[in-house]
């Protein structure tokens, strides 16, 4: 082999070298970049994840706050009507109690006048029998 033969054959391989360094070095950088994508992708499915995940949180706090909301709303409403309540029964025995004393008075003073004067009291009472029947009498023709 002659000497120019000899270094065609050396840059021919010296090509054949470099070609093959570029060659790994490019499918080197391609795994590389590869393996970076794949850990992006996965860095990102976990950030959705995560976002999902405060999401999720966020949603059932929303829930337990306004069922909270919800539960002292009716707690109030309750209370108002239980004071009500509590306030109307006052009222009720109250009247009732009036009541009660207007009748004792009305029947003191009923028998005082029967004391005083019996055929007064009875003529009264039974004008008032009267009234009352002519009054149902006229309510139950119609």
């Amino acid at each position: 082999m002659s000497d120019t033969d000899r270094k065609i054959a050396d840059a021919t391989q010296a090509a054949r070298e470099a070609a093959n360094k570029v060659t790994d070095a490019v499918g080197d950088a391609g795994d590389e970049l590869l393996d970076e994508a794949g850990d992006a992708v996965r860095d990102g499915s976990d950030a959705v994840r995560g976002a999902a995940d405060d999401l999720t949180d966020g949603a059932a706090d929303a829930k337990d706050h306004v069922a909270e909301v919800v539960g002292d709303v009716i707690d109030d409403v309750k209370a108002a009507a239980s004071d009500a309540a509590e306030a109307v029964t006052a009222q009720a025995k109250e009247a009732y109690a009036n009541a009660k004393t207007a009748a004792d008075d009305g029947v003191t003073y009923v028998q005082a006048r029967y004391r005083e004067n019996p055929v007064a009291v009875i003529a009264v009472g039974a004008a008032i029998v009267a009234g009352v029947v002519l009054v149902l009498r006229g309510i139950f023709k119609r």
